[in-house]
């Protein structure tokens, strides 16, 4: 009983332990988002509705899934007791029967919640690991520094309380940089093969995850073996590991991803990788100017994810590692950025997106540039200046922290709340209620009403809207089908209403659905004329943000829209065919 009380007492007085309980109210605060509910707001999220059918398709002989695998099985096994359950529960064990159990609130907000909470778990292990990283760099000190730095990443906050691969692969990699780090700065290349295992499973979390390793450690061997005599000195020792490395990162990965016992769904999976999983979604032109937009809106983006002036702590950071008193520090201060430049050039580059949960690597990387940098201005600068560094330094955090609890702020208070308490107050029972998109994107629909789900997608290739009728037919055809109130997020409809040339003019291309959008003139003219107040509908309420305090956040489509509630003029014909 007393070493354990010994051991708490000591965690009590760890200034690391303190921060990461902030992180953790950072990161958690908000894991309740639009639940309780039969679906996520999580865009692109693996939880509640994919990860058990990710784990059936990837191990299907001939079928695959979007994802790798290995954080679909952890929660797969983590929901056990859960699915088990509703399997004993299912009338049958056929996929319509089990399917049908499991399109319940009880066992949907669970899963969230679980994924949720992984996701939260493994943020705190980003911050922890990325502060060790620069324990080897610099002492205890920056360590901290860096962990109140990352802490403090606005999209990391997002992410962390969801449900998307970004965190959890992030968590792999950044277990992969630290042994990397360590392998160089403590000259033990044995500790290239957890690096190698750390990435592995980085990369059989997300497919995006290897672009951080491909060109980053060879780069960073190359360069160790550049500036530092040790590894010439016991070359036969570091390439002998090196090959070990290269053997268990790909059988690590391959073994996970199915290619054993699975070889044709995981080939199919590689020719979707390398094609429209990636190209269909390219948000850049591949020309020159295209290319130039990409590398700009990427060094813009920082302003994203921290204030502004952490880039200069990040640079400062960058030249403290690069004047280091011996060569094993400089080649392991410089692993970091060689990495994110790795992932910049392999995913960014190629794939051509610079969405905020595609630089996160990137952003976490500088952000320990930034806490390095952030310790050497407060306590490495000259007497003149010794008193005003910390004053100015606690100002750059508290600007950080306020911009990373909006991200809470814009959870806890997603415009959906508003326009699911104005649905309730208005909508009576049996009134036909009409949606359009992805659930992901509506707020939870009052039960009592008669909703209708319309879209051009055959109905057995959507994701089902629980307690809704599904309807194939045309949006513009909304006169034949009279409902008295139609719900348009912001989301499901931008990429008709802009303007193509706009938004080329950016060095930007639209993507294939995109483009189909723009050519369906007969939708654009619909939903133009419907938020208009036109085709026999007036605008009954709009939830949009509306503080003047916080500032508005929108990450990954899923925060911060707005949402119109339209209903039908009684007896008016519609004014536009």
């Amino acid at each position: 009983m007393r070493p354990s009380l010994e051991k708490l007492r000591l965690l009590a007085r760890s200034p690391l332990a303190w921060v990461l309980a902030g992180v953790v109210v950072l990161h958690g605060i908000g894991i309740g988002w639009g639940l309780p509910a039969t679906e996520g707001w999580d865009d692109d999220g693996v939880a509640p509705r994919d990860f058990l059918y990710g784990v059936a398709e990837t191990f299907t002989p001939g079928h695959f899934y979007t994802y790798p695998p290995l954080h679909l099985i952890l929660l797969a096994l983590l929901t056990s007791p859960v699915w088990i359950v509703g399997l004993v529960r299912s009338p049958s064990l056929s996929p319509r029967d089990v399917v049908h159990e499991f399109l319940n609130v009880p066992y949907m907000t669970t899963f969230a919640l679980v994924a949720r909470a992984v996701a939260v778990v493994m943020s705190i292990g980003v911050v922890f690991t990325l502060s060790k990283v620069a324990e080897e760099l610099g002492g205890r000190r920056a360590g901290l520094a860096v962990a109140v730095v990352v802490g403090l990443n606005a999209p990391f906050a997002y992410y962390a309380q969801t449900s998307n691969l970004e965190v959890p692969y992030c968590f792999w990699a950044s277990f992969a940089l630290l042994y990397l780090v360590r392998a160089i700065v403590r000259q033990r290349p044995g500790e290239l093969r957890w690096m190698a295992l750390f990435a592995a499973f980085a990369t059989a979390t997300k497919d995006q995850a290897a672009a951080l390793f491909v060109l980053g450690v060879p780069a960073t061997l190359v360069l160790w073996f550049v500036l530092d005599p040790w590894p010439r000195a016991n070359a036969r020792v570091v390439w002998k590991e090196a090959g070990i490395v290269v053997v268990l990162a790909l059988g690590t990965v391959l073994a996970i991803d199915g290619a054993l016992m699975n070889p044709s769904g995981f080939s199919a999976r590689i020719g979707f990788l390398l094609g429209s999983a990636s190209q269909d979604h390219a948000s850049y032109a591949k020309t020159l100017a295209g290319r130039l937009h990409l590398m700009r809106d990427s060094a813009f983006a920082f302003s994203h994810f921290y204030p502004a002036p952490f880039s200069l702590l990040a640079l400062s950071g960058m030249g403290v590692v690069a004047a280091a008193n011996s060569p094993a520090k400089r080649v392991g201060g410089a692993a970091p950025i060689l990495l994110a430049l790795s992932s910049f050039t392999l995913f960014n580059c190629l794939a051509r997106r610079t969405d905020d949960r595609f630089l996160l690597p990137q952003m976490l990387i500088l952000g320990l540039y930034s806490g390095l940098g952030l310790d050497a201005a407060v306590f490495a600068v000259p007497r003149p200046l010794a008193r005003a560094t910390p004053v100015l330094a606690g100002a750059l955090l508290a600007w950080g922290l306020f911009e990373c609890a909006a991200v809470d702020v814009a959870l806890l208070h997603d415009t959906r709340y508003d326009a699911e308490a104005w649905l309730a107050a208005h909508v009576e029972p049996g009134d036909a209620l009409e949606v359009y998109g992805n659930q992901v994107y509506l707020p939870r629909l009052p039960s009592w009403a008669h909703t209708v789900r319309v879209d051009e997608r055959p109905v057995d290739k959507r994701n089902p809207l629980v307690g809704a009728t599904e309807v194939l037919d045309r949006y513009e055809n909304v006169e034949q089908r009279q409902p008295r109130w139609i719900v348009v997020p912001e989301s499901t409809i931008w990429m008709y209403l802009v303007d193509k040339s706009d938004y080329e003019r950016t060095g930007r291309v639209m993507t294939p659905g995109q483009q189909a959008a723009q050519r369906d003139s007969a939708a654009r003219s619909y939903f133009r004329d419907l938020v208009a107040g036109r085709r026999g509908y007036s605008l009954a309420h709009v939830s949009e943000w509306t503080s003047t305090f916080w500032p508005h956040v929108q990450i990954h489509g899923s925060t911060g829209q707005t949402i119109r509630i339209l209903e039908r003029i009684a007896g008016e014909k519609p004014s536009s065919p």
